[in-house]
């Protein structure tokens, strides 16, 4: 299996790599970084500890194991590594003083070359989901520990992994520790070919991230910069999805009939369907304004369409009450416990499927309710902007950061200075 994906990275590598190397030199700075070109004052050389996060959520979760490693020793020297431009962004925001950031260079050979000679880690740290074999096979291959941190394996994954399940039991034989979110992630790991051994299971850490409430005066701010009046209540609908959009605007207006005072925030999962979702805005003859370019009569507006990246968890705090999509349309669910660690309820569908165990944890601590359909989620709204119903806020005294304590002790010891003097002497 290796062997296939070698020559499939390879084939891959070459077909785009003049274009990629086009846009390096004409300033991009991520294809720069993704193939292996990376500039002195965004590393940290030999550094102790590389992590890496691809999503937003998991970029929150490795933040929080940052803050518990620095507290067993404040000069260990880290680097992080994201996907996407807005992990790249949040991760600025969240830990730029504690690490260097970069993006994760391409799972190919010469890639990844650079990028290790440029960090030369002495252990590495991946979060949730992400196998990048080349990377892997590259790391075991210099003596470099590897540990999976927050893993989580969904059934249809394991599926499909389960075809690869010879080469997969190499891949996983140069991990350390495989630290996972339940026991039937583990048997998942184990039906794949991971040695028990290999396995720990610690619990998610998503429920134990940092809870982030602004102050009123941090609220009135940002209302202040998107010019909205300070007493208007904000409806936001987060990561919507294709067939969403329709049904929240049809619930908006019904609203709007007995609640005059709201403004409706609504952000697409995928920003390449702005001119679609503009067009059933009109359709409702509803006001807007976008993001990006703030209205000459902001008063006049009544929907605020999200046209830029990395800027929904700061809606999401200013915000009244929420809504996730996904889960409406047969998604699977976005990051359902994004507005709850900003203090904000959340409101989502029956499709949870990818945040099952989110929807649990919500529900049990009265952060928010599922709906069965649009019907439900506008009897929600009406009964919450009317006052007869609410919900608990997250406060920062609900968090017990032992699993982040021990998954951090965990890959603390298992640098060890073993694995220092392997980085500090490794010239590959």
């Amino acid at each position: 299996m290796l062997t296939l994906y070698k020559i499939f990275t390879f084939l891959a590598y070459y077909v785009a790599f003049p274009v990629l190397y086009v846009l390096y030199r004409t300033g991009s700075h991520k294809w720069g970084e993704r193939l292996g070109f990376y500039d002195s004052r965004n590393i940290e050389k030999d550094c102790d500890l590389w992590l890496h996060a691809s999503s937003m959520g998991e970029v929150k979760v490795l933040g929080t194991i940052i803050h518990e490693l620095k507290k067993l020793d404040e000069s260990l020297r880290i680097h992080v590594s994201v996907m996407t431009e807005a992990g790249y962004g949040r991760a600025r925001e969240l830990f730029s003083g504690d690490a260097a950031i970069s993006f994760l260079p391409l799972d190919y050979a010469s890639s990844i070359k650079r990028f290790l000679k440029a960090t030369n880690p002495a252990a590495a740290v991946f979060i949730e989901t992400e196998i990048w074999p080349n990377i892997i096979h590259e790391l075991g291959r210099r003596n470099i520990p590897v540990f999976l941190a927050n893993g989580r394996l969904s059934e249809s994954a394991c599926r499909r992994y389960r075809w690869f399940k010879s080469g997969l039991k190499n891949i996983f034989g140069y991990y350390k520790l495989l630290l996972v979110q339940s026991e039937a992630d583990r048997e998942r790991y184990l039906k794949i070919g991971v040695e028990s051994n290999r396995i720990k299971v610690m619990g998610s850490l998503k429920f134990d991230a940092p809870v982030n409430i602004l102050s009123p005066q941090e609220r009135d701010s940002i209302k202040d910069k998107l010019r909205f009046d300070k007493k208007t209540r904000l409806f936001i609908a987060g990561s919507t999805r294709n067939g969403e959009e329709e049904l929240i605007l049809d619930i908006f207006k019904k609203l709007l009939s007995d609640f005059e005072d709201i403004l409706l925030i609504l952000a697409p999962r995928h920003l390449n369907r702005l001119d679609e979702v503009r067009r059933l805005i009109e359709k409702q003859g509803l006001s807007y304004g976008c993001y990006s370019l703030p209205a000459d009569r902001p008063d006049e507006i009544k929907i605020l369409l999200v046209d830029k990246f990395g800027v929904l968890n700061e809606l999401y705090a200013v915000s009244d009450i929420a809504f996730v999509g996904g889960t409406l349309a047969d998604i699977g669910g976005q990051n359902i416990l994004e507005p709850v660690w900003v203090g904000v309820p959340v409101l989502f569908g029956p499709s949870i499927y990818n945040v099952k165990d989110s929807s649990e944890y919500i529900i049990k601590g009265g952060y928010g309710e599922m709906v069965r359909d649009s019907e439900e989620l506008y009897r929600k709204l009406r009964l919450f902007l009317s006052g007869e119903k609410d919900y608990k806020r997250k406060s920062p005294h609900d968090i017990e950061p032992t699993r982040v304590s021990q998954t951090a002790r965990i890959i603390f010891d298992g640098i060890g200075k073993d694995a220092k003097y392997l980085a500090e002497n490794n010239n590959q």
